[in-house]
């Protein structure tokens, strides 16, 4: 954020996107967070792996010129450069901001082989959906959620999570809704489960079944069903 006395600001921020996605960002004025505003003044200009465009920053009272730059790489992962500083000091914050565009290396995350599953666990979860449901409420705030792994006969998972809730206070009220995506590989090897995600992470669950024959993964109850692997 921008303070008093400050006269240049080069921000860089990383996420899922493709080509397509970085032309589009750039078409349009963006809301950058934390009070900064992204407002193009010209066409987005795509050389090779990179897309930018000239825009305007405003914070506050002030607007200054600035230069957007997105780099994507060919495994779905791109980062942004924003440059802006004062009409004076412009051409040294974008410099700053290409030598960091120059300097990005995009690499294919490492993702670690599952291994071959084994154990009576593998033949319980092939071609199942495990489901898992929250709820919490207070008398002045609401949430839900539900989360859904898919095992495919593959090897191939599909993760889901999607919640929604409010809250109430004393002058507003706020609601929200949200869901998410992720896929990867997973395998079984005794009584655990473990999720590698085409991104990197890995995580792994705990299988048992309670006193009363539910099934469980770390200790908490999931529902599992027919999954559509279609």
């Amino acid at each position: 954020m921008l303070t008093r006395g400050e006269d240049s600001l080069v921000a860089i921020s990383a996420e899922p996107a493709t080509l397509a996605d970085a032309r589009t960002f750039l078409s349009a004025p963006q809301d950058l967070g934390n009070g900064y505003y992204m407002t193009p003044t010209g066409s987005p200009l795509s050389k090779q792996n990179n897309v930018s465009v000239d825009c305007t920053i405003t914070h506050g009272l002030a607007t200054w010129p600035g230069e957007a730059i997105v780099r994507v790489g060919t495994h779905g992962v791109a980062v942004g450069v924003i440059s802006t500083a004062t009409k004076e000091k412009f051409a040294g914050a974008q410099k700053v901001g290409r030598s960091m565009v120059r300097s990005i290396k995009l690499k294919k995350p490492f993702v670690p082989k599952p291994g071959k599953s084994s154990g009576p666990w593998v033949n319980q979860l092939n071609g199942k959906m495990l489901r898992s449901y929250g709820n919490r409420a207070s008398y002045d705030s609401s949430s839900s959620s539900r989360t859904s792994i898919t095992l495919c006969s593959g090897g191939q998972f599909a993760w889901h999570h999607s919640g929604s809730g409010f809250s109430n206070a004393d002058t507003v009220s706020v609601s929200y809704a949200g869901n998410s995506r992720y896929y990867g590989r997973w395998s079984v090897v005794g009584s655990k489960l473990h999720l590698f995600y085409n991104d990197g992470d890995k995580e792994q669950y705990q299988l048992s079944t309670n006193e009363q024959g539910h099934f469980q993964m770390n200790g908490d109850r999931w529902l599992k069903v027919n999954g559509d692997c279609n």
